[in-house]
């Protein structure tokens, strides 16, 4: 009884700590390929990835950034301190459709190197195809969080222009991603996101190594997972060899 006692006790904790990390890491890998399955997802400005012009014209859509000067100046980054570049100007950008607003300006840091896109980690139009409908449509990412917000404070715009010219806006925060599986693979797509998102949770997205996840949650939970059907086995071991002593003592 004692063997029982201590297989299922390892059994049950190896597969008590591997639970929460494997059901996010299947559900995340899941909803990702059924996401790229049915989307197809580009960058409207081609040979730029992400946009760096102020006008662009997409499935027949004219859209334009229409800046608005501050006068302030960006905070510097420890990566700008470290390559000893200026501040970048801080604007208010409104975004037009065929020269009529679809949104309320908002702020965004202007990249301040030399290379790269004008609008790196801020802006960028993306072009989605639903391969189900077939339906396609223009979507317009914007971070609206500074650079030193916390993750879980971050919320970003995605203006979606549809096939027909109707306009929608969605603010999408971080804390509330889940929501909306599509938008959280726009943000992430359009390198606004400034470090991986996954859907729920962002286990997918921490730097691999021997230890996580291949020892845990993987092993463990597959070791866990083996103890519980060679218990299981055990016991019904056991329990036919009591019948057959029973049968045998008759």
């Amino acid at each position: 009884m004692k063997k029982f006692i201590v297989i299922s006790g390892v059994s049950l904790f190896l597969l008590a700590i591997s639970f929460n990390p494997l059901f996010n890491y299947i559900r995340e890998y899941i909803i990702s390929d059924q996401i790229n399955q049915r989307y197809e997802i580009k960058h409207a400005e081609k040979e730029y990835n992400p946009i760096n012009v102020q006008e662009i014209t997409v499935a027949h859509k004219n859209i334009k950034i229409r800046e608005e000067k501050t006068g302030r100046k960006a905070e510097l980054t420890p990566w700008d301190e470290e390559e000893k570049v200026p501040p970048g100007d801080i604007v208010k950008v409104q975004f037009l459709l065929n020269d009529q607003k679809i949104s309320t300006p908002d702020e965004i840091w202007l990249s301040n190197r030399d290379r790269g896109s004008r609008y790196f980690s801020w802006i960028d139009i993306l072009t989605v195809k639903d391969r189900k409908t077939g339906e396609e449509q223009v979507s317009i990412v914007q971070r609206l969080t500074d650079d030193s917000q916390p993750m879980e404070t971050r919320k970003w715009k995605i203006i979606t222009i549809a096939q027909d010219g109707e306009v929608d806006e969605e603010v999408l925060s971080y804390a509330q991603r889940s929501n909306n599986h599509l938008g959280v693979r726009l943000i992430e797509f359009s390198g606004t996101s400034l470090i991986g998102m996954g859907y729920y949770s962002d286990v997918t997205k921490a730097y691999p190594s021997i230890f996580f996840p291949l020892l845990f949650p993987f092993l463990t939970g597959i070791a866990g997972l083996l103890l519980l059907i060679f218990l299981v086995v055990l016991l019904l071991f056991e329990l036919h060899l009591r019948r057959v002593i029973r049968k045998r003592g008759r």
